[in-house]
């Protein structure tokens, strides 16, 4: 099947130490359009820093369930390498603190491991649209890192729309219902939450929340 209204960035290059969840999430790829010959997996950070060096892709899934300190350096060397490559994180929907902390490292979106095949498929698909899902365990967790930060003097600048598309969300809305209630397209939407994280990515490391 074409998928037309999908952005297809290669090479993509998959991290994950289970053989079988690299085969499943590249199962999903193909299924996209993505040709096998561009998708490459790595079980190891080690041997995924060669791979970075020599194919330079422009699309990354890592793994980071367990959450090491050899991934956050993977994850801050590779942005200050290939600063345009888009960082996909695959983890467990139970983990929204780290899952926070990687946006501010500088991944772009996420995929959640622990959820059905239709369900990462839906979430991949909204990330090739050129968008970012929002979950509602993230946004309540960003909402409480933002007042955090706020009692502490500082602001992640959010504007009111991007507050009530984190409201919403919090609440389990989907992105179509959260479009709908703000009489917006969903396109939009996504473009909000992508700003959302931009602000998280570039807001001061001295800040709460991001340690």
């Amino acid at each position: 099947m074409i998928h037309r209204d999908l952005i297809l960035p290669v090479p993509v290059l998959l991290i994950d130490d289970q053989v079988e969840a690299s085969q499943n999430l590249s199962h999903i790829l193909q299924n996209f359009g993505y040709p096998k010959e561009v998708l490459l997996c790595s079980p190891s950070l080690a041997n995924a820093v060669l791979m970075v060096q020599q194919h330079l892709p422009n699309l990354v899934f890592i793994n980071l369930q367990s959450w090491s300190k050899a991934q956050i350096d993977f994850i801050q060397n590779l942005k200050l390498f290939r600063k345009d490559t888009l960082i996909v994180a695959v983890l467990p929907s139970s983990m929204p603190k780290q899952l926070l902390q990687a946006i501010h490292l500088g991944i772009s979106a996420y995929v959640f491991s622990d959820q059905s095949a239709t369900g990462m498929q839906n979430q991949i698909r909204t990330i090739l649209r050129g968008g970012s899902p929002l979950d509602s365990n993230l946004a309540n967790e960003i909402l409480a890192c933002e007042q955090s930060i706020v009692a502490h003097g500082h602001s992640l600048a959010l504007s009111k729309t991007e507050h009530e598309i984190l409201a919403l969300s919090g609440q389990g809305l989907p992105s179509q219902q959260v479009a709908a209630n703000l009489n917006a397209s969903e396109q939009l939407v996504h473009g909000y939450v992508k700003s959302i994280y931009r602000k998280i990515m570039n807001a001061d490391d001295a800040m709460c929340c991001f340690s």
